[in-house]
């Protein structure tokens, strides 16, 4: 392997010397922007990469250069426009690692903060060395019925809110590099399918392995997480491969991390910093190689602020911080949502695939869905089954009560108090209250109810009324 180290700080520059030199590492030295780009260009090439280098470790300030005015970010994005193959490791020395995250984000495959880890350090440039930076093989199919089409954010039916085309645009940023995502959001959101989702774009040779992190009993956490080999304890009969080992070269996805002990939330910090495992009884550590994605439903700031979880592990797992707005919040998703599971639930019982009538579908773009996408795929379920006989879901086999959704509760909806009459009648006040309004903006008045659009001009038709604008 052979490495382009880029900084303008001797001391820095002499600290990285003597460390590559006792790990017998190929390295060359650069201290400016453009030493680097000459550096790059030079016509010595790598058998891994085709390029002079298999990978660069790029400081982000170069407070000297002054004859090429490129700096940090300017050089990063030339290094991934000019060599696209190449992976750059960026170093900071910035208390916040906001820099680190932008330069993730801008194509950089990790980051080194400053003061460095020698061994993390080398584990991560070793690490870089037996997978391939353009990873060609294609993904397997995802698993997930459900995003089994998803290609790109603008072509998923199922993620047609700007919120979740933020989320994906940003999986596709930074799904091919090898640093710790954080999933949150309530139960039910889909945290699961976004991790899957991760690892499907990314390439990772790897298998996907899910762990409930927080459901590991104490006298079995190690075992489960790290392995054990024949004779570790009393029942260990044979040898046996951890989640870390499973998910090498892949994914380890662990989730409820909220719930996890302070016990073993320091096991796991140590394996995160030295990046290595150890199976119980084992003679020598294994190099971990397991890209984490955690997951967690409880509020990050929180979960830190009250002790109940190490600051430190956070740090390492929090890299990239995907939030997943509850399904409330991403009501123009419901009905490609909707769709996708009738289809699926339909082919699963080998059933023709049932229509979902008006006012089924304005139910389910109305409903709060305090359970999410998980409880939208259930009702799914049930009304897919209770409709068999006739082909069409209607309300009553969606089986849903309580509160309508945010149509009955929202503050900015107009009055209806005094109106004497049936439901419908109040709904009719209340759209046509919306109506004149709104009378030039049809988006408005369905937003001032809580209604997606579609679902607006659905109870126009059932309430019988013709804008007149």
């Amino acid at each position: 392997m052979r490495v382009l180290v880029a900084d303008d700080d001797d001391a820095v520059l002499m600290a990285l010397e003597l460390l590559l030199r006792r790990e017998r590492m190929p390295f060359v030295c650069a201290r400016s922007p453009r030493e680097v780009l000459e550096a790059m260009a030079k016509p010595e090439k790598s058998s891994k990469t085709g390029e002079a280098f298999d990978a660069v470790l790029l400081d982000l300030n170069y407070e000297r250069d002054t004859t090429s005015g490129n700096e940090g970010f300017s050089l990063l994005d030339e290094l991934r426009r000019t060599y696209p193959k190449v992976p750059v490791v960026v170093m900071t020395g910035w208390a916040s690692i906001d820099g680190a995250v932008q330069a993730i984000r801008r194509g950089a495959v990790d980051y080194v903060p400053k003061p460095w880890d020698n061994a993390r350090l080398m584990a991560l440039l070793r690490s870089l060395l037996p997978a391939p930076v353009v990873r060609e093989t294609p993904a397997t199919p995802l698993s997930v019925a459900s995003l089994a089409s998803l290609r790109s954010p603008s072509d998923e039916p199922g993620f047609a809110s700007e919120a979740m085309r933020q989320v994906l645009a940003t999986i596709e940023q930074v799904a091919f590099s090898d640093v710790a995502v954080l999933v949150t959001g309530e139960h039910g959101t889909g945290k699961e399918i976004i991790a899957r989702l991760i690892h499907e774009k990314s390439g990772r040779r790897g298998a996907f392995v899910a762990v409930n992190a927080g459901a590991l009993p104490e006298g079995t956490f190690e075992s489960e997480l790290f392995g054990h080999v024949r004779g570790a304890f009393t029942d260990a009969r044979g040898d046996r491969a951890g989640a870390f080992a499973r998910a090498r070269e892949g994914t380890l996805f662990l989730d409820e991390i909220a719930n996890m002990p302070l016990t073993q939330q320091a096991k796991l910090l140590r394996v995160l910093q030295e990046r290595a495992f150890q199976p119980l009884g084992a003679a020598a550590p294994e190099a971990s190689t397991a890209r984490i994605v955690s997951a967690t439903n409880v509020d990050v700031a929180t979960l830190t602020a009250d002790g109940r979880f190490r600051p430190d592990l956070m740090y390492r797992l929090n890299t990239i911080h995907l939030e997943l707005p509850p399904l409330r919040a991403r009501r123009e998703e419901i009905a490609g949502l909707a769709e996708r599971f009738v289809r699926r639930e339909a082919e699963r019982y080998g059933l023709p695939i049932p229509a979902i009538d008006e006012a089924a579908l304005s139910r389910l773009e109305e409903h709060d869905w305090p359970g999410n996408v998980r409880e939208l795929e259930h009702a799914i379920q049930r009304a897919v089954l209770l409709s068999a006989s006739t082909g069409r879901i209607t309300t009553e086999h969606l089986g849903l009560r309580g509160v309508a959704g945010t149509a009955a509760t929202n503050t900015s909806a107009p009055s209806v108090a005094g109106v004497v009459g049936t439901i419908k009648d109040a709904e009719r006040a209340a759209v046509l209250h919306a109506l004149s309004r709104f009378p030039d903006d049809r988006m408005a008045a369905a937003r001032s109810l809580g209604l997606s659009r579609s679902a607006f001009y659905r109870r126009l038709t059932q309430l019988g009324i013709r804008p007149t604008r």
